[in-house]
């Protein structure tokens, strides 16, 4: 299981409390790890409320992802990080646009 890798014994039943066991399982372990360590080398200090609460993110494609945060990163200034950190429904933009950008 590869929350257990990540998560301690606290955030893991909230996260089963927040999704469903098959999607948790369904989880591509390798896109999950690539997204985390991207995470982990631009700063991302809460990357285990990430996981809580916007599991959907250890899906996409990292560059998606990065192409996302540059946008942010314009809007919000090189604070971006914090600003999403206080603010983390701004990752659904992220979300959000490449969902877009499959479609």
């Amino acid at each position: 299981m590869i929350l257990e890798k990540y998560l301690d014994s606290c955030y893991l039943e909230l996260v089963y409390d927040n999704y469903k066991e098959e999607y948790i399982n369904g989880l591509d372990v390798n896109n999950f790890d690539k997204v985390y360590r991207f995470l982990q080398e631009k700063g991302f200090y809460f990357i285990n409320d990430i996981i809580l609460n916007y599991l959907e993110l250890f899906e996409l494609a990292i560059e998606d992802i990065e192409k996302s945060l540059q946008e942010l990163e314009r809007e919000l200034g090189s604070n971006y990080i914090y600003e999403i950190g206080k603010n983390m429904t701004l990752l659904n933009r992220i979300i959000d646009s490449s969902i877009e950008e499959d479609e």
